[in-house]
């Protein structure tokens, strides 16, 4: 029986990769804080471990007997200090790689992001060079891959990176929850006037890539993209969602330079008054909006036989259950 290591099992994408390692019927340990939110994992059969990414001896303990790690682990976010970023999504990273060669573990899946390409607006291909942006969430992403690929070319660790688009789906905040809040208050905008593919990617079938990429023997020393491969707009999301919430649709457009140049000047201003809260807006955000973040998933589908299960329309109707079960929608 395989014994799995699953870092951020307590987040979004890791929890549900749980959720499917134990519909498997194999063994499941969560790497989780002492702040973290066990609402889900407590209901499931999961070994709990308490430990943090800059703590090496916690993930030592965690890593021992174990098979598989899945690295799920990290800070996301469009706003926030750049040494919180590279503890998490840098050193952080180099950590769990050191205690995964003390392991021998059998394979070590990187839960990268296709933010690493930098928002090229094309549907870059896993052949495409890294971008750095100037901003700490891809940036770090970067830095923590290129760890990944060290061990792997000096170590002889089997790994294998998946870089999703933009996650969605039940117990998503960013892109569910927020969202959702911003259309009750009439705060949602849309940016951008020429509306761009929005790179959605369905919890599970995030979940799916990343097993048949663990499963898979060629998978050693391959990056992977995750996406649904549809060309669904943020537009069209948005308005999905403000039809679950039975609110109206955001009317104000930004185009994309107002609005990066707006998000730009929120940083400074920000950054100047050393205010910790995020801005309104952010260059980030702008370019996650108005570039096109639909990636080729050619490679998974022609290496692990990858096919999306759920479609936009299942996947929505799917988040409207979800949010109906926690009363997020009006009934």
């Amino acid at each position: 029986m395989l014994h799995n290591l699953v870092t951020g099992g307590s987040g979004f994408l890791g929890s549900h990769l749980a959720d499917a390692l134990l519909k498997r019927g194999e063994k499941v340990r969560a790497l989780i804080r002492p702040t973290s939110n066990l609402a889900h994992l407590q209901n499931i059969d999961v070994e709990l471990v308490y430990g943090d990414l800059d703590d090496i001896q916690s993930l030592q303990k965690a890593a021992t007997g174990i098979h598989r790690i899945y690295h799920c682990a990290a800070l996301a976010a469009d706003w926030g200090s750049w040494k919180n970023f590279r503890t998490a999504n840098v050193s952080g990273v180099g950590n769990i790689l050191k205690a995964a060669v003390g392991a021998a573990v059998d394979k070590f899946i990187h839960i990268s992001t296709a933010d690493v390409y930098g928002h090229p607006d094309y549907p870059a291909s896993e052949t495409a060079p890294y971008r750095l942006r100037g901003w700490p969430y891809g940036d770090t992403k970067i830095e923590g891959e290129k760890l990944v690929w060290e061990y792997y070319h000096q170590h002889g660790l089997p790994v294998t990176v998946v870089r999703p688009a933009n996650i969605y789906g039940p117990r998503s905040t960013t892109f569910v929850l927020e969202i959702m809040e911003l259309l009750k208050s009439g705060s949602m905008i849309h940016l951008g006037r020429k509306p761009k593919p929005a790179g959605l990617t369905y919890v599970t079938n995030v979940v799916d890539m990343i097993l048949k990429a663990a499963d898979s023997s060629r998978s050693a020393g391959e990056a992977y993209n995750a996406s649904d491969g549809s060309d669904i707009t943020w537009r069209q999301y948005v308005d999905r969602l403000a039809e679950i919430a039975e609110v109206s649709s955001p009317r104000l457009v930004i185009p994309y330079r107002p609005a990066y140049l707006i998000g730009w000047g929120m940083e400074k201003i920000y950054s100047t008054l050393r205010i910790k809260a995020r801005p309104l807006l952010t260059r980030m955000a702008v370019e996650l909006f108005c570039t096109n973040q639909e990636f080729s998933i050619d490679k998974a589908r022609q290496q692990l036989g990858y096919t999306p299960e759920v479609d936009f329309e299942e996947g929505m109707r799917r988040v409207e259950v979800w949010l109906d079960q926690i009363n997020q929608k009006p009934r």
